[in-house]
């Protein structure tokens, strides 16, 4: 990439930060753009994506249309640097549990996840303009990444408006994962009519996450129309990096089957699986307390889980036909 290109190294002191980690309200009205990060304490790469994000978009704030907000998800699990302190924040997102959420009292809230999604509604609740007074989408991206190896992708619903968003980002898209997964911000403003996706960027601690993280988000504003490309600052370098990265894979691909871990499974994933990698069938893929974990089919192994928390083991996906 063209070296004119920085990247700020990684934060130290999440827990001093304002939530809001930018803000940039256009000079005309256009779509508003939300973006989470770091709602898995132990994906910092977000966080640095949008720091990046905002820094290289400062100077052009005058051709901005509609509104690009990026918030820091879960502020207490990112300064402790666990995956959550309580409860997996992504797993909470029911409509029965958010609107308990809104009725309670913080100081009565039983878990610190549910106390910072008190605060993020909040916020979301000033920023998101009401329908009926905005002609424009809403688009809402929750930015993550992974403990094993392996390229990045894109988990959206398989909609034409999500589909025609992110097929000029040049990132492989991944259908159905989003019904599998239940409570996840991304089904759950999906449902209330957003366009929404989950970037995966990377590696937790690979410095490429940041990067890919980075040159997606900065795509995705002119995808969206809030900025036209030649205002975009290495606007072709950061598309020709996402091409040459993910030139090898599938563009789209379909969610095929998910393993589940249970309390007491004492799942361990063998070493050296990486995204999209091919597994066939009766594979030896993991282990648990009953013994050896195949593969129930044939298909791309995606997100196998090299963690300690975290409810699933991995996913096997196909490519779209």
């Amino acid at each position: 990439m063209n070296s004119r290109i920085t990247f700020t190294e990684p934060q130290t002191e999440v827990e001093d930060a304002s939530r809001t980690i930018g803000r940039i309200d256009g000079t005309e009205d256009g779509p508003t753009i939300i973006i989470f990060a770091g709602i898995h304490g132990n994906e910092p790469a977000g966080i640095d994506a949008l720091n990046n994000l905002f820094a290289n978009l400062e100077d052009q704030k005058e051709h901005f249309k509609g509104k690009l907000v990026g918030i820091c998800a879960n502020q207490q699990a990112l300064f402790e640097g666990v995956r959550f302190v309580d409860e997996d924040m992504n797993r909470i997102w029911f409509p029965s549990i958010i609107d308990k959420i809104k009725r309670t009292a913080s100081e009565d809230l039983k878990s610190s996840e549910r106390q910072e999604i008190k605060e993020l509604l909040g916020i979301l609740k000033r920023e998101i303009p009401d329908e009926s007074e905005s002609e424009y989408p809403v688009i809402f991206v929750d930015v993550h990444s992974f403990s094993s190896q392996g390229e990045m992708f894109a988990i959206t619903a398989r909609k034409q408006n999500h589909i025609d968003l992110l097929s000029s980002m040049h990132v492989p898209m991944i259908f159905g994962i989003e019904e599998a997964l239940r409570g996840t911000t991304l089904r759950y403003f999906q449902d209330v009519g957003y366009i929404t996706f989950a970037l995966e960027g990377g590696n937790h601690q690979n410095k490429l996450t940041v990067t890919n993280n980075t040159a997606a988000l900065m795509l995705l504003v002119a995808s969206a129309g809030n900025l036209p490309p030649r205002y975009i600052p290495d606007y072709k370098d950061y598309k020709r990096h996402l091409v040459q990265e993910n030139k090898q894979l599938p563009s789209s691909v379909k969610f095929i089957y998910q393993h589940i871990i249970e309390d007491g499974d004492d799942f361990k994933m063998r070493p050296g699986y990486t995204n999209f990698q091919p597994v066939k069938k009766g594979e030896w893929l993991a282990n648990d307390v009953n013994g050896q974990i195949r593969a129930q089919c044939d298909g791309f192994i995606l997100m196998p889980l090299y963690q300690k928390q975290g409810d699933d083991g991995f996913f096997i996906v196909r490519e779209q036909v």
